[in-house]
């Protein structure tokens, strides 16, 4: 009797994680396409969500492709909560395309592939998050191209 109502316990409690997850997806979902999207212009967003839920010292990276002959905006849109990002674009050898650190920050980065190539963005928030109050925000990194 007592592990049946462990195991549902422990069931309803999973739920409840994953149900939160979801919830928290769907927010940044929302706040990227509601606040971020628009910054983008005059280039058009290629559809592409890339984003997470990140807390102070943590960090996401995402690979992204640029074609030949086209240009490219950027950007790294981060919730108020968290203040300013570090982040980047590396190319397959890891040598630093472009670098926005959160004492300087740049949200945006154009370029014009010459060649098709792949990146990976690094975003990383600053801090150790070793207080008591952690504050979790969404971070989303949106790439826009020229028609």
């Amino acid at each position: 009797m007592l592990n049946a109502r462990m195991m549902i316990a422990k069931t309803l409690m999973a739920g409840t994680l994953v149900l939160i997850a979801a919830a928290a997806n769907a927010q940044c979902r929302s706040f990227a396409k509601n606040k971020c999207v628009p910054e983008l212009a005059p280039y058009k967003f290629n559809e592409s969500f890339n984003a997470a839920q990140l807390a102070p010292g943590e960090e996401a990276e995402v690979n992204l492709t640029f074609y030949s002959g086209q240009e490219y905006r950027v950007m790294v849109c981060t919730h108020p909560i968290l203040g300013e990002v570090n982040w980047k674009l590396v190319d397959l050898n890891n040598k630093i395309v472009f670098e926005s650190l959160a004492d300087s920050p740049k949200h945006v980065f154009d370029l014009k592939a010459a060649n098709t190539v792949q990146m990976k963005a690094v975003v990383w928030v600053p801090g150790t998050g070793t207080s008591d109050m952690v504050h979790v925000g969404c971070v989303a990194v949106l790439v826009g191209f020229k028609e």
